[in-house]
């Protein structure tokens, strides 16, 4: 989506960058040709030029705060990455203990219950 929405912001600003390339030719091209332009087309053909390079650096603007916004994203992404790996490692060393530990209990209930089983028994065979 973002990727779309940057899209069409560049499509607009070519546009507006297209528009702007235009009105500059048609003004080069009427010196050209030495036409004389009214004072009310030069005052129109100025506010329209002035407003489009307006509009431009706007969007300039905005281009500029979209590319530090996906830098910033994609370093985000790097640090949760990351932090994510470092996450897995961590749990999976802590299955690990606890399986050990686990083992380490089991054996223990088991050589107690061993040990019951031995001291019933010699006590069973010591008594006459």
């Amino acid at each position: 989506m973002k990727y779309l929405e940057q899209r069409n912001k560049q499509l607009e600003d070519q546009q507006a960058i297209m528009e702007l390339q235009n009105i500059h030719e048609h003004r080069h091209a009427a010196q050209r040709r030495r036409v004389e332009l009214t004072s009310l087309e030069q005052e129109i053909n100025e506010d329209r030029e002035a407003n489009l390079e307006r509009v431009n650096m706007h969007l300039e603007r905005l281009l500029d705060k979209a590319d530090k916004d996906l830098a910033l994203l994609r370093h985000m992404a790097l640090h949760y990455s990351a932090r994510n790996m470092s996450t897995k490692a961590r749990i999976k060393s802590l299955k690990v203990k606890l399986n050990k530990a686990t083992r380490e209990s089991k054996e223990a209930k088991e050589k107690d219950q061993l040990r019951i089983l031995v001291e019933a028994s010699l006590a069973q065979h010591s008594t006459p």
